[in-house]
């Protein structure tokens, strides 16, 4: 019973990620997510079937080292602020280790989901992308909710246009094995939807990846064509968003990393806890657990990609990670760590 309730979670898990923050709620000031509470309630579902207590003997090198790295980030941090700023960052610590456990959980389990409800997750995202392009594309009138003011982009689900866009990217590259056929009609959705986010990072993570595992030239040459068409016949509509040339999100985003490499107030060797915001996901690893974390890190994420299924949806993560902090995004995230752990199936 214990089982199949599990499993019925994780599927409602993986179908929530398709509403982005549309399913984020407030209490006393702090945003609260149901797939983080549907998180909590599948970990304990896992421990009470005694899953901790059979985890194999996983090379837990990599993480070891990120715990040292968050570790001696906050301590490092408590010589700089008070416990109260801190509140925060440690919830968004402790939600990373959750996110953590539930993989090694799953990994561990003999839980098996199938890929349909992904691939249905993705066409939750699309739908309602779509649908607010068409329907609200003045997405402004959300700034009073603190939410920035785009206008006449795909915005929705996750009130963001590039992390829109690379939510469905993940979707797209992580269902292409396992429903060929389906996927080709929705690829046609999802690259429209990618299009109309004016996402020129996601763009170029997506054509990096694209390079880098079609070998066929004449598909490269064939898609490159198609892209540049697309991006040219793309409506040019009033505001900064539509505007292929604009350079204000760049420069704000390279000042703002810049601003932070140059503060004394933390170094390589310890980082000052998930504090800070960098956009760049591996300055962002650095900026808060320092040496030690980027490399634990990035040795967890190696050991994902070597025996991984999904190595395009992988790479498109990794080269995204580059432009802003999607590796650390919690949907992004909980996404690669749900289809890379045992929980899906091949089919």
């Amino acid at each position: 019973m214990l089982n199949n309730l599990t499993k019925y979670l994780v599927i409602v898990l993986i179908l929530s990620l398709g509403f982005g923050q549309l399913l984020r709620f407030d209490w006393f000031g702090l945003p609260i997510y149901l797939h983080d509470a549907l998180v909590l309630l599948v970990l304990l579902l896992l421990f009470l079937q005694g899953q901790a207590l059979q985890v194999r003997k996983f090379d837990l090198r990599g993480l070891a080292l990120l715990g040292a790295g968050l570790s001696l980030g906050y301590l490092r941090a408590l010589t700089l602020y008070s416990l109260s700023d801190l509140l925060v960052p440690s919830l968004y610590t402790l939600r990373l280790l959750g996110y953590i456990a539930l993989y090694l959980l799953l990994k561990n389990s003999k839980l098996l989901v199938s890929n349909i409800y992904f691939l249905i997750s993705g066409n939750i995202a699309i739908l309602i992308g779509l649908g607010q392009y068409f329907l609200l594309p003045d997405m402004r009138v959300f700034q009073y909710l603190g939410w920035d003011d785009h206008l006449s982009r795909l915005t929705l689900p996750h009130f963001d246009p590039t992390f829109t866009a690379v939510m469905i990217g993940l979707a797209l590259l992580s269902t292409a094995k396992a429903f060929p056929k389906f996927w080709l009609l929705t690829s046609i959705f999802y690259s429209a939807g990618i299009l109309l986010s004016y996402s020129r990072s996601v763009w170029l993570s997506l054509v990096l990846t694209g390079l880098l595992f079609i070998k066929n030239k004449k598909i490269v040459l064939v898609s490159s064509v198609l892209l540049l068409l697309s991006i040219f016949a793309l409506p040019q509509k009033f505001g900064e968003g539509t505007n292929l040339l604009r350079t204000f999100s760049i420069e704000s985003r390279f000042n703002n990393d810049l601003s932070i490499i140059r503060d004394q107030s933390w170094n390589l060797i310890t980082g000052i806890g998930m504090h800070k915001g960098p956009n760049n996901s591996y300055l962002y690893l650095l900026a808060t657990t320092g040496v030690l974390g980027l490399i634990g890190w990035g040795t967890f994420m190696f050991s994902l990609y070597t025996k991984s299924a999904h190595k395009p949806m992988l790479t498109f993560f990794f080269l995204a990670s580059l432009f802003n902090n999607v590796m650390f995004y919690p949907f992004a995230l909980l996404w690669v760590l749900l289809i890379e752990s045992k929980a899906p199936s091949a089919t």
